[in-house]
């Protein structure tokens, strides 16, 4: 679940995990590595791993939040007991992730055909839920803030918001609006949060020869 601090944040889905390290003589990177500008660095193990990674950056440009994507069996079992009684079901997902310098791991199963993540501390205890929604249960106010703000925009996606006691903290709706894919946080009042959009790139990480 990416989140950013800027008015403006940019959430980046890095793809192609390629490279390896340097001359035949030169020892592999360290296990981290910082990432342009600073703020929070890459787990180069987890990096190596993942089938994909998701990064966030703040208002300045720093690098705020780093999602990896991992087998569902790697995540601790307290966490999977712990998503049993949030979502019971077959994994569609799983997430390694670094949020503000914490860890958590995330869970992804679908229920009554809408996607819904959970986010879970190592020892299990819930941090965040975020799952699809049918747009008819969102308030009509934030709706309607979300279409005066975008008028032309197409592929309207809800997604609700829980906190760790399962209360509704904010709505995020993700839509195409003049190319871009953005990412739009709304607040049940209609109030209008913080504004990403969402950009595929590539990230080279260096591998450890054979």
């Amino acid at each position: 679940m990416i989140r950013t601090l800027g008015l403006l944040g940019l959430a980046i889905a890095m793809v192609g995990l390629a490279g390896c390290c340097g001359s035949p003589c030169s020892p592999c990177a360290p296990r981290t590595a910082a990432v342009a500008g600073g703020g929070t660095a890459l787990d180069l193990d987890a990096a190596r791993s993942a089938t994909k990674l998701e990064l966030s950056l703040d208002g300045a440009g720093r690098p705020d939040e780093i999602e990896y994507h991992i087998p569902p069996s790697e995540v601790p079992e307290a966490v999977r007991q712990a998503m049993d009684a949030v979502a019971p079901g077959p994994d569609v997902g799983a997430e390694k992730e670094y949020n503000g310098g914490r860890l958590y791991y995330e869970l992804s199963r679908m229920v009554d055909g809408f996607k819904i993540e959970a986010m879970f501390h190592p020892d299990g205890r819930l941090h965040e839920i975020e799952a699809e929604v049918d747009p008819s249960t969102v308030p009509q106010a934030a709706k309607d803030a979300v279409t005066a703000t975008w008028p032309n925009a197409t592929n309207h996606k809800w997604e609700v918001i829980k906190d760790g006691d399962q209360s509704i903290v904010e709505y995020h709706v993700k839509l195409l609006d003049g190319g871009m894919n953005l990412k739009i946080i709304v607040f049940t009042d209609g109030k209008l949060g913080r504004v990403y959009r969402e950009v595929v790139s590539e990230i080279e990480v260096p591998m450890r020869r054979p």
